[in-house]
């Protein structure tokens, strides 16, 4: 189904009697349009005396016509027309500004419709989308795309309907007056429609490539604005800027291609227009010369034939830039379209309130066929054991904990609550089960407030008690506004352990059975680590912990320490035991603590 016709049907039908109702206006008001030629027609005719009379008009206008004063009156009174004619434009103006108010509310409601169903969709996706797609082509589509198509729906939509019920309009009127004529301009429209249709294939091809250009461009800024103190810090201004001004020369280069093909509908309509004009000139010296046109006839038909033409002009024109829609909703359907791979099974099962026990089956797992990141994983963590997973860089310790929250599945193996595997659950119900702190914690540009009850409603009093025992209850305090203190971007207004700090009082809140913690302090100064240290031992009481630590000096306590080596376990056991054994956990111990 082409693109636009799915637009229409899946987003821009359920508002379509505003859009009805804004072209019953269109054509209201085009035909006050008609009724202007009348007035003209009666000006040459009668107020200039070129000759005919009202019974030269079509049917239906002679009866409007009859309903004018005596030619007499209107001939003595020079005002009659033009205050006639003035009033017709002003009704005109007045019934095509409630068409385009009523046509533009029905497309920007379905683009409403259209831009929210394509967010929700991207927060569907699975991790592994967005690590095939950058953000910037992500937001060019939710924006720019979206916007493109705005401007379709809500701008191009109600001038196709104004120009079409216009040019209907005085097709009636021509055909009317003189209808061999009507039949002739027919031949005139495969010199326009033939040309632009190919044109039309040259523009989606080119408008493919500018939205490719753009995203780059928004993705080149994104990441630019996101690491501005590296860029500060290393003086890459100059760098920076030359990069952002050739991404954006060769988008400039792509639009320009676009706008030199759009541009080729207006010589091929003038050319159109110019041989039109000729052989209505022709036409009408032969029918002046033998009697059957007055020059007030003929002068009235010419603008009809005008009033004709500048549609049809119009048309074109927006034919042409609805190539550049039929691309950004190209690429907005290739969005829905796409499934996430980790989907809901058809009869999920309910997630345990507490779940005692989380078991790792022969877990193989790998990002493509050719390299294995996890290879034949057994560990059971029980309900209040705290298991800490260390390695060097590399180990699969972050990919094997991503796989619990189902980020992604195991290729090969299985991971099970309580005997269930995870796959036998909604995704969405089994994470909110689960609590995550990671290394890096980036909040929201909200208040401290909302960002420790994120997406949940929390008094004010559930809130502080979750911060107190995340040891951030102080610091809150000594805010500006306290709870209600707006954050910066990312919680940049804060310091490292202070932002770790409402990250662990945003899990208590949450009361998850189930708790990782991804390097939560390695990144931490030792009062901060000390700080979260202790909030992170509160936070991890009667839960089933996994933790991934750098420094080993903040898990000897754990249950469980495994030693993850090439994607696999390679020993297990205390603190104590393991340094007795003097293995791989040994040798990362000495390592750390020589170092210091």
């Amino acid at each position: 189904m082409p693109p636009i016709q799915r637009f229409y049907r899946q987003h821009l039908k359920p508002y379509l009697p505003g859009a009805l109702a804004g072209a019953f206006l269109f054509t209201l008001g085009n035909s006050v349009q008609a009724m202007i030629l009348v007035a003209l027609k009666l000006m040459f005719d009668v107020q200039f005396k070129m000759g005919g009379n009202v019974s030269q008009l079509p049917g239906p206008l002679q009866k409007l016509a009859s309903l004018l004063p005596d030619p007499k009156i209107i001939q003595n009174n020079l005002l009659f027309i033009p205050g006639l004619i003035a009033l017709f434009f002003f009704l005109r103006g007045l019934l095509v500004y409630g068409g385009t108010v009523l046509v533009a509310r029905s497309g920007m409601k379905a683009v409403r419709d259209l831009r929210e169903r394509l967010f929700g969709k991207l927060l569907s996706q699975d991790p592994v989308y967005f690590q095939k797609h950058p953000v910037g082509e992500l937001m060019n589509r939710v924006l720019g795309d979206v916007g493109v198509v705005q401007q379709l729906a809500s701008n191009q939509v109600s001038e196709i309907l104004k120009q079409i019920t216009m040019a209907l309009v005085m097709v009636v009127y021509i055909i009317q007056k003189d209808w061999k004529l009507a039949l002739g301009l027919l031949f005139l429209f495969p010199l326009v429609f033939l040309p632009v249709k190919t044109l039309s294939k040259l523009i989606r091809k080119q408008g493919h490539k500018a939205q490719g250009g753009a995203d780059q461009l928004l993705q080149r800024m994104k990441e630019v604005l996101s690491n501005m103190r590296v860029v500060k810090a290393f003086a890459r201004e100059d760098y920076e800027t030359k990069r952002f001004k050739d991404q954006g020369h060769g988008l400039y280069r792509l639009g320009m291609r676009v706008v030199r093909i759009q541009g080729l509908s207006s010589p091929i309509m003038e050319s159109v227009g110019g041989l039109l004009l000729a052989a209505l000139a022709l036409y009408g010296a032969y029918r002046i010369n033998a009697g059957v046109m007055t020059g007030g006839d003929f002068l009235v038909f010419l603008l009809a034939i005008y009033q004709l033409y500048d549609p049809i002009r119009t048309l074109t024109k927006i034919y042409g830039e609805m190539q550049l829609s039929t691309v950004s909703l190209e690429r907005i359907y290739d969005l829905l379209d796409t499934e996430p791979s980790l989907t809901a099974p058809k009869d999920p099962k309910p997630v345990p309130q507490t779940p005692s026990q989380l078991i790792f089956e022969d877990v193989h797992f790998s990002y493509d066929e050719k390299h294995p990141v996890l290879r034949g994983i057994d560990l059971e963590v029980r309900r209040g054991e705290t298991v800490a997973l260390v390695g060097g860089s590399g180990g699969g310790k972050t990919t094997l904990v991503n796989l619990v929250p189902r980020f992604f599945d195991p290729t090969q193996g299985r991971i099970t609550v309580d005997g269930i595997d995870l796959r036998d659950f909604d995704p969405r119900q089994l994470r909110m089960r689960i609590g995550i702190v990671t290394q890096e914690t980036l909040l929201f540009m909200d208040t401290v407030h909302d960002n420790i009850a994120y997406g949940i409603q929390a008094s004010r009093e559930s809130v502080e008690a979750a911060a107190k025992r995340a040891h951030a209850h102080d610091f809150i305090a000594a805010l500006p506004k306290g709870y209600d203190t707006p954050l910066a971007e990312t919680g940049s207004s804060l310091s490292g352990g202070q932002r770790q700090r409402i990250a662990i009082a945003r899990a208590l809140l949450q009361d998850p059975p189930i708790l990782i913690l991804d390097e939560a302090t390695s990144a931490l100064d030792t009062e901060s680590e000390r700080a979260v240290q202790a909030a992170l031992e509160a936070l991890m009481q009667d839960r089933t912990t996994l933790v991934i630590a750098h420094r080993l000096s903040t898990i000897q306590r754990a249950t469980r320490i495994c030693a993850m080596k090439h994607g696999r376990i390679v020993e297990v056991g205390t603190h104590s035991e393991l340094l007795a054994k003097n293995g791989e956990y040994a040798r990362l111990h000495s390592m750390q603590f020589a170092e210091a």
